[in-house]
């Protein structure tokens, strides 16, 4: 074998072996990214906001839209449910638990019938300060177990405030939530439009 042969099959050797790394490691950052992405889905970077001026607007196919501060929200009936927040590090894997406890805030439920829901109305828009979204089934919206919650465990969320989603997996738990638009099309959130469940049921 020549030289130059046998430098041309250890380049081989070595460019598959490069390969075959960049492809473990790409794999592995995706599930890192995808991880860090589910957790920040509800997003836990602090917002450019401080509370006092932290405002929740609640609009679209609606009659009587809404801009509620965090007083207004804390003002009204609260509910408190204890709950799991699971996070899905990349698709097939098993879920990792990243929060649990007592939430404590406002049904999602209480908020939309105060804006007068249009009978056109089929699913609910979730906006987040850092541009995350995701999306909810008007009829799913309206059932127990969504809080728009401001506390955890008797204390206060800093910031504002983060939807719960029991039995659901975690980039349906949006966090620093600025904005709910009632549409009258099929919305598809951040991770929803990129091809992970709509239902994000955990089994």
């Amino acid at each position: 074998m020549s030289w130059s042969s046998a430098t041309k099959r250890v380049l081989a050797q070595l460019g598959r072996g490069r390969l075959i790394a960049v492809f473990v490691i790409g794999t592995a950052v995706l599930g890192a990214i995808c991880y860090v992405s589910f957790i920040s889905s509800a997003p836990d970077a602090p917002p450019a906001t401080r509370n006092s001026e932290w405002a929740l607007l609640v609009d679209g196919q609606v009659q009587h839209p809404l801009n509620l501060s965090l007083g207004d929200i804390m003002a009204m009936p609260k509910t408190t449910i204890n709950a799991d927040l699971y996070c899905l590090p990349s698709p097939g894997s098993s879920g990792v638990l990243v929060d649990s406890g007592n939430w404590t805030g406002v049904l999602l439920r209480d908020i939309l019938e105060q804006t007068g829901v249009s009978p056109e109305a089929v699913k609910v828009a979730f906006y987040a300060q850092d541009g995350f979204t995701t999306d909810l089934p008007l009829t799913k919206a309206m059932e127990d177990g969504f809080v728009l919650a401001y506390e955890k465990d008797g204390e206060s969320l800093i910031g504002a405030i983060r939807l719960t989603a029991p039995g659901m997996w975690g980039y349906k738990w949006i966090n620093w939530l600025v904005h709910i638009e009632v549409v009258n099309y099929d919305f598809k959130g951040t991770y929803e439009s990129r091809g992970f469940p709509d239902n994000a049921e955990i089994p």
